[in-house]
């Protein structure tokens, strides 16, 4: 850490010895508890651990003095439950910040601090071995308004410990050049650590020590990859370049031995016995893991109940094991086009805990009691032994539900019964009917792509949907309302959406106006109303698809918080996430936080430490999207690589100063026409989102049918390339 430089007094006075006073002593020690407090600066940190943490090079009358001094400037306070926290700042008056550190495909970063509205700009030449995703200290060197800059000067939390990469071996040592070229470092490798690599193999390498800077970090050859195809190499580094660990960590085993597959009598008489009720689940035709299914039982009373039980995972996993702190850290299962990274082991997610046909299983369930008029008229939580009667997959039902004969045809029809009315509710309170095109691949015993098809949502699968929905809504409305647990509130966990931004609003009514479409935004409700209409028009005319698209991506993003904000996209004012444990660790915190209400569990979590669990399942949420993105693009130029030289129509998907993007109509497959393809020069009119040739006139905006040409495709790159057929 660099010390603050004082600009020297006009007149100086010699010290005895010739020394001159350089300046405070104190503000070495003072920059260290801003340092240190810039690592917690969502939690604080109890004074005992900052004194532990200073005590090895300060006594504590200076560590107390520096307290008081950053106190007594406001750079510091007290939380309500006595830690110590820094007081928000904005970077004209903070010199060392710590953040989030994004790194551009152009190599330069920006670091994203907590309550500033500027993220603060990096050189390539400045980051100082940092890579994106990692949380960094900075050292802010130019103060602005508009682009202030920094430099890194240490990595706080790596993002990525592991990387794939080509073994390149020299005399008595070695370097692992990683795949990733966005990393701009190798990884040095002593020639005790290569564990039987040759020159040429592609390994997997695990950093042990990161040096300074301008100096290679030293590895171990963890895995050599012998016989990986490029597919292979590829899905791997996705997922390690994200953050996610291929592996679960060594002697999880012994955990999962220790798990019973029996139920033990003791938890048959805890639990209510619903294995003679007619029950099953369904779900897609490659599915593997089956957290949710559907019970229904006719009542005495003439009404029916309806169940929806959940894998209860939480029984299994519990606090403190290996197998929770691994689920912890990883938050959620990963769909790749050729397979899941799974969030807990597959004995868990695929036998123990799965609700597999004619087994019975341990659940957590909420029983919903419906009348004649298909209303609520109550419900409760228990845990539940169930018996799964039938698997079916969504055509099934589908088919059923059109009327041919089936398993359970009386039951699923009336439970599609309600399933609409349940819809028509929540769409007449203003929920948003956003169903975008999922893209599918079909492929080949070498997972190479050989059909490209959009995911059809049918009437079962909202029939799911629907009741998923309901028990997610019942469970966050149940624990908003329960207080006190220690003379403390217990807080809950809730799924929250926030309203759209008004400049990406502003956009789309543009956009919209070229279609012909007049869009209004003003307030809360008159905004779902018109996103509504416009999504009403969208299923009527496809051809207003990129529409869709574009207000999706006006939404904000939804995430895990322990303030309930509400839902806006689906119109509910509590919503949390109950049904699938299996793949997603906030559902199993909500388990145990209903458990500690329901049954004599007893589980409390401080609002700060849950808070901060939340931001990171988060995290790793929208790190998990964005390799399910990247893995999907690769697979959608893997399988273009065919058809170079082909001609397709398609639609322009967005524009930008260097080109345009176009998405085929016939597979959803989208490329770019860089503008040195187009024949002459075009401007971009960044207010209109739209180019225009200087000469001819011609215009490319969103939404325009266009005719290309695939001229390239580049795997590595994960990019399809056209031209434009005049």
């Amino acid at each position: 850490m660099k010390k603050n430089k004082k600009f020297a007094p006009k007149s100086r006075k010699k010290r005895i010895g010739g020394k001159k006073k350089t300046g405070s002593k104190n503000s070495g020690l003072d920059d260290k508890v801003i340092k240190y407090l810039n690592t917690k600066v969502r939690s604080g940190v109890r004074p005992d651990i900052l004194h532990k943490h200073l005590l090895k090079k300060y006594t504590e009358e200076k560590i107390n003095a520096s307290i008081t001094r950053l106190l007594n400037k406001k750079r510091i306070e007290f939380t309500e439950n006595e830690k110590i926290k820094i007081v928000r700042f904005m970077p004209s008056t903070e010199k060392f910040l710590t953040g989030k550190l994004d790194v551009a495909s152009s190599g330069v970063g920006y670091v994203m601090v907590e309550g500033l509205e500027k993220d603060i700009f990096i050189r390539r030449k400045d980051l100082n071995s940092a890579m994106n995703g990692d949380i960094v200290s900075i050292e802010v060197t130019k103060f602005s308004k508009s682009k202030p800059e920094g430099l890194v000067l240490d990595v706080v939390e790596r993002s990525q410990t592991e990387f794939l990469g080509r073994f390149e071996k020299s005399t008595n040592f070695a370097f692992v050049i990683p795949l990733n070229k966005a990393i701009k470092f190798d990884i040095y490798v002593p020639e005790s650590l290569y564990n039987g690599a040759e020159d040429g193999d592609f390994v997997r390498a695990r950093v042990k020590t990161w040096k300074d800077k301008g100096k290679n970090p030293i590895g171990k050859i963890s895995e050599i990859l012998k016989d990986f195809s490029p597919n292979e190499l590829e899905m791997q580094n996705i997922l390690l370049e994200n953050g996610f660990r291929l592996k679960f960590p060594y002697g999880y085993e012994k955990e999962l031995e220790q798990l019973s597959t029996r139920i033990s009598k003791k938890d048959y008489e805890k639990r209510l016995d619903y294995t003679e009720v007619a029950t099953f689940t369904i779900d897609p035709l490659d599915a593997k893991d089956f957290d949710d299914a559907l019970s229904i039982l006719s009542l005495e009373n003439g009404n029916t109940e309806i169940g929806v039980h959940i894998a209860d995972v939480s029984h299994y996993v519990r606090p403190g094991m290996m197998l929770d702190n691994e689920a912890r850290y990883r938050t959620t299962s990963v769909y790749l086009p050729d397979r899941v990274l799974p969030m807990l082991p597959e004995k868990i997610s695929n036998e123990l805990c799965s609700l597999r046909p004619e087994e019975e299983k341990l659940a957590f369930s909420v029983l919903f009691e419906f009348n004649d008029k298909l209303e609520v008229v109550s419900y409760r939580f228990a845990k539940t032994v169930i018996f799964s009667n039938r698997r079916f997959v969504y055509e099934e039902v589908q088919e059923i539900l059109d009327g041919k004969d089936g398993d359970f045809k009386e039951e699923l029809l009336y439970m599609n019964k309600v399933a609409h009315h349940l819809r028509g509710k929540r769409y007449k309170n203003g929920s948003l009917m956003f169903h975008s095109d999922e893209v599918r691949f079909k492929l080949d015993e070498y997972a190479k792509p050989v059909e490209v098809y959009v995911k059809e949502t049918l009437d079962a699968n909202l029939l799911v949907e629907d009741f998923m929905l309901l028990a997610n809504v019942t469970v966050a409305k149940y624990l908003s309302k329960l207080k006190i647990v220690k003379d403390v509130k217990q807080p809950s966990v809730y799924r929250v959406h926030d309203k759209p931004s008004i400049e990406k609003l502003q956009t789309l009514a543009s956009i919209a106006k070229r279609f012909g479409i007049d869009l209004k935004f003003e307030g809360k409700e008159q905004t779902r109303g018109t996103l509504e209409s416009l999504l009403q028009q969208i299923e009527r005319k496809p051809e207003l698809s990129v529409l869709g698209k574009l207000a999706i991506r006006s939404m904000a993003k939804a995430e895990y918080t322990t303030k309930n904000l509400g839902h806006f996209g689906l119109a509910f004012d509590f919503y949390t996430h109950f049904t699938s444990p299996i793949r997603r660790y906030p559902d199993v915190l909500i388990h145990r936080l209903l458990a500690s209400r329901t049954t004599k569990e007893k589980y409390f979590f401080e609002k700060e430490e849950l808070e901060e669990l939340l931001q990171h399942c988060s995290t790793m949420e929208k790190k998990a999207q964005k390799c399910e993105r990247s893995a999907t693009k690769y697979k959608q130029v893997e399988y273009m690589q065919q058809y170079v030289g082909k001609e397709f129509e398609g639609i322009i998907s967005g524009v930008m100063q260097k080109g345009f993007f176009v998405e085929i109509i016939e597979n959803k497959c989208e490329g770019m026409v860089p503008t040195y393809q187009l024949d002459e020069e075009f401007v971009y009119e960044e207010d209109m989102m739209r180019l225009k040739g200087l000469s001819s006139g011609v215009v490319y905006q969103i939404g325009e049918k266009v005719k290309v040409i695939v001229e390239e495709t580049n795997l590595r790159d994960k990019r399809i390339e056209f031209s434009v057929v005049e």
